[in-house]
């Protein structure tokens, strides 16, 4: 929240003629953010200066101006407002920084970071983060790093920060085939990993990562690594969100449609919004024209969803059940914003991204954009650290809840692969067991037992075993249709790997190849014991 009282500090070197920079207040792999005074229009901002070798590199450069150019073209009370951007003197070159709204708070990592939030501050939270990105996707824009660090509690609600790598929204195909992706590797939709779409239904799944972590405490998965990370947004089902006190079931259902692997069948922003909204007890607001002028102004919480050409849905009342929804996945593990690249032989399964450090976020423990920032003058002394904003007074206490089972793991898979290609592991669901017979139906039982009459029964054919076997890659979907035959149903190939050569008749055993550069990966698929493995 920007202020209109503080007075001119008088000391600090000026940016642009205009903005008076007082103390540093966050710092990041890529720039530092100042408490600056803007001299024209007696006001408190914050500017965002490029710093270390970010300066210097022309992608940073660009991108910090696409920040500005983005979020620029939102208004919206849950999103941090720019200002002004501009391109400062600074030892001979011209270093780019960006004037924005200062948020007076902390950001929800650091609130996390102090212990759980109870579960209508998280639905609050969730339903303002969630009306901030149906915002942005209206305007055609999807963030694509939505976590707690990119969250300030202000004392007017969330506000949504860095859309340093928000893009335009396209669908697979359309956009440049640079391998890399962008984002925080807690937070990455399937999708992002597999192809180069960017979709609203990617921040919706963030979105149900964040809502999963503030209502359970946990992540649904157990990830030790960003490898292990990555391989559970693509193919491990983690255990639904479970039904917990003072959260509507419609809220749990929601949260787990969020985390559908299949983007499709998430819902939108502004269904997410409207339906936490109505769970926290805020008052929807739409920017579409009311039938009539209100006649008493309303002073409850409320949250802005904005208009689409359709009125939100109807949220559904308290005691309505969930509706029937697929098992979907979750993910969550605090992370830095990254620059995934594909390293091959790294990433297990079908990922072969090693994760570079490309931090848009403010880190305070980052020292190293804090000592190369750019020397505009002297500064003044650190700003105070700033206390999170409370759980609204008079909340129920947290739920105590249950972590979810372990996901299962299928069997695996090996790889025969050329220029020293490292095999992965595959990942498949388990059979489902068997149900238990029925009871006995009851019935008097004769005095003398007659002799049982054999019969002779014939057991039908056991559908044949599919499982999906992974490289580094690509996957295949295979099966056995008879004994000593495979068949391979589908492949998809891992980026940067093509799919080269493909066997889908049913033989003994059926082959893929991958091909990337001078490297080629062959998958071939076998049967033993009715069940499929490659090789």
């Amino acid at each position: 929240m920007s202020s209109r009282t503080d007075k001119n500090p008088g000391n600090g070197p000026v940016l642009g003629g205009r903005y008076q920079l007082i103390s540093q207040i966050g710092v990041g792999g890529m720039a530092v953010v100042w408490q600056a005074y803007d001299t024209v229009l007696a006001r408190t901002v914050a500017v965002k200066v490029l710093a270390g070798h970010s300066a210097d590199d022309p992608q940073s450069r660009e991108r910090i101006r696409a920040e500005a150019q983005a979020a620029a073209v939102l208004s919206h009370p849950n999103i941090a407002q720019v200002y002004d951007y501009g391109e400062a003197e600074s030892g001979g070159a011209l270093i780019p920084y960006v004037v924005m709204e200062l948020v007076r708070g902390g950001t929800l990592q650091r609130r996390l970071s102090e212990g759980p939030v109870l579960p209508r501050y998280a639905m609050r939270l969730t339903a303002e983060i969630a009306a901030a990105l149906a915002a942005a996707h209206a305007e055609g824009l999807a963030h694509r790093d939505i976590k707690p660090g990119n969250v300030m509690l202000a004392p007017t609600g969330a506000k949504v920060v860095d859309f340093g790598i928000a893009a335009a929204i396209r669908p697979p195909g359309s956009g440049t085939d640079d391998f890399e992706v962008f984002g925080t590797p807690a937070y990455l939709a399937p999708e992002r990993l597999l192809h180069d779409a960017v979709e609203p239904a990617s921040d919706v799944y963030a979105l149900g990562v964040l809502l999963y972590r503030l209502l359970a405490g946990h992540s649904p998965w157990t990830s030790e690594t960003t490898t292990q990370m990555l391989t559970a947004h693509i193919y491990l089902e983690p255990a639904p969100l479970e039904q917990m006190p003072q959260v509507p079931p419609y809220v749990t259902a929601l949260c787990n449609r969020c985390l559908a692997k299949d983007p499709t069948e998430r819902p939108s922003a502004r269904e997410a919004a409207a339906l936490l909204a109505h769970a926290a007890g805020l008052q929807v607001v739409t920017d579409e024209p009311p039938a009539q002028p209100a006649a008493i102004v309303d002073t409850e919480p409320s949250v802005l969803i904005r208009a689409l050409g359709s009125p939100p849905p109807p949220p559904p009342p308290a005691d309505a059940e969930p509706a029937a929804v697929p098992s979907p996945p979750a993910g969550d593990d605090p992370g830095s914003a990254r620059r995934i690249r594909p390293v091959l032989a790294v990433v297990a399964v079908v990922l072969l991204m090693a994760v570079a450090v490309s931090v848009w976020l403010l880190r305070p423990t980052d020292e190293t954009a804090a000592e190369s920032a750019p020397r505009f003058g002297s500064t003044g002394a650190p700003a105070p650290s700033r206390g999170a904003t409370d759980p609204p007074p008079g909340a129920s206490p947290a739920p105590a809840t249950t972590a979810p089972g372990d996901p299962a793991a299928g069997p695996t898979a090996t790889t025969t692969t050329t220029a020293g290609q490292q095999p992965a592991n595959a990942i498949s669901p388990g059979d489902p067991a068997a149900p238990p017979p029925p009871p006995p139906s009851p019935g008097a039982t004769p005095r003398t037992p007659a002799p049982e009459p054999t019969a002779t029964t014939t057991t039908p054919p056991a559908e044949p075993v599919e499982r999906t076997l992974s490289s580094s890659a690509g996957s295949v979907r295979a099966t056995c249709p008879e004994a000593g035959t495979a068949q391979i149903l589908s492949w998809t190939a891992t980026k940067p790997y093509k799919v080269t050569q493909g066997d889908k008749d049913p033989g003994p055993s059926p082959a893929v190849s991958f091909k990337h550069g001078n490297k080629q990966v062959t998958m071939t698929v076998t049967c033993s014991g009715g069940v499929p493995s490659a090789s």
